[in-house]
């Protein structure tokens, strides 16, 4: 944390972008270690969907996936570079992020903005080409692999009380469990999926815990029943955070790393300890994980949009784009905006019909084909529908206007 620190404020002050460090512990939750509060942007943002540990974690995450470097957008729009920090075996300790950064023209970023209350403030960060921000990023990653490469020790502290709590509450539910435990498990697997997809975390947690304490009464304490009721818990739990968006590769190594750890543990005890922080892990990457990668897969499809409206746009191709299937594409970004994909694209192509219109004298048919519109007939056709207004009339009333 010393040596990231010293890093953090080098960063921070040549480049004046915010730069924070994130801390994974293997045992306990992820922690954040900002700027000051002057320097953090994220602190101050009024468009916060999601917090700012969840957003940069996310980054960290995908990091470890691409390399040790990603480059990925908030929920504001905004440009955040993160490089992993790893141990020796690989696994994810940390991470450094940068952001945010404003990649490209800053008034196509200011255009574009989700919040337009924050336009002053978004107008006073950093600005950086995209080219520029590859060779910041690339810099990053380096720094955090020869931090990683120090080798520095991890701390292990934990909140034991509130895990332990979880399961001695429940002793005094030791009576006419009897052969419950295959039901209620078949009932909590229909009710978790839908707690999962309808984004309740605390009922989700709510709801694990109960399971858990079941499961420990039921099994009477005994090691080998426990075992194999949690197993039955983890293809619950595998499936409802894949389906909810999660990283199918992360959830299935994270699966791995829950089979190994219960297979080691010979005390019911200290296994309910690490079985309620892995559990949590699982919460993360369902419910927050997965929305901060839906933001900035959506920022990502729609920001290819805006540069290739002149193209054809069909679905599986964007998909590809961001390595993902159409359906799911499809569901994340009607969530997300609230519009379906191809009617973003159409609405796009109208936006910026209409800049062109106001702002130069071409042709109705360069204007078209510009925007992606098959002809001139279709384009009038499909942007009276859109305005009320055909395209020479929209021009001439809002310039004489």
């Amino acid at each position: 944390m010393e040596v990231c620190g010293k890093y953090q404020e080098h960063f921070s002050s040549l480049l004046e972008i915010g730069c924070e460090i994130v801390d994974v512990p293997e045992y306990g939750a992820p922690t954040l270690t900002p700027q000051d509060e002057l320097r953090n942007f994220c602190a101050h943002c009024s468009y916060k969907r999601g917090d700012e540990l969840t957003t940069r974690l996310y980054g960290c995450r995908e990091a470890r996936r691409w390399d040790g470097l990603y480059i990925y957008y908030c929920p504001l729009g905004l440009t955040f570079i993160a490089a992993a920090l790893l141990s020796a075996t690989g696994e994810l300790i940390g991470g450094l992020t940068l952001g945010p950064i404003v990649m490209g023209d800053m008034q196509d970023v200011l255009y574009d903005l989700p919040a337009p209350e924050m336009a002053w403030t978004v107008s006073k960060l950093s600005a950086f080409s995209t080219k520029e921000v590859r060779h910041i990023a690339e810099i990053l990653c380096a720094v955090a692999s020869h931090i990683s490469d120090r080798g520095a020790g991890r701390p292990t502290a934990f909140d034991k009380e509130h895990a332990f709590q979880e399961i001695y509450d429940t002793k005094t539910l030791r009576s006419e469990l009897d052969a419950q435990s295959a039901e209620m498990l078949l009932r909590f697997e229909k009710d978790m999926r839908f707690t999962v997809l309808s984004g309740d975390k605390t009922a989700a947690m709510e709801m694990i815990n109960e399971v858990l304490a079941h499961i420990y009464v039921y099994s009477n304490y005994d090691i080998h029943a426990i075992r194999a009721r949690l197993l039955e818990l983890l293809v619950i739990l595998s499936r409802a955070t894949i389906e909810a968006g999660a990283d199918p590769g992360e959830t299935f190594r994270m699966s791995e790393d829950f089979i190994h750890m219960v297979e080691k543990y010979q005390d019911s005890d200290n296994l309910a300890l690490r079985v309620s922080d892995m559990i949590r892990q699982f919460m993360v990457q369902a419910f927050d994980l997965a929305r901060a990668k839906h933001s900035d897969v959506v920022f990502k499809v729609t920001n290819y949009i805006k540069r290739n409206c002149a193209e054809k746009l069909p679905l599986d191709m964007l998909a590809k784009e961001v390595f993902l299937s159409k359906s799911y594409l499809s569901s994340i970004f009607k969530h997300e905006l609230g519009v379906s994909v191809t009617s973003y694209i159409m609405n796009v192509r109208i936006e910026k019909s209409k800049r062109m219109l106001l702002e130069n004298k071409a042709s109705l048919a360069f204007i078209a084909a510009q925007c992606g519109f098959k002809d001139q007939s279709y384009f009038t056709k499909v942007f009276k529908k859109a305005t009320g207004l055909s395209p020479r009339k929209f021009k001439t009333t809002h310039l004489a206007g």
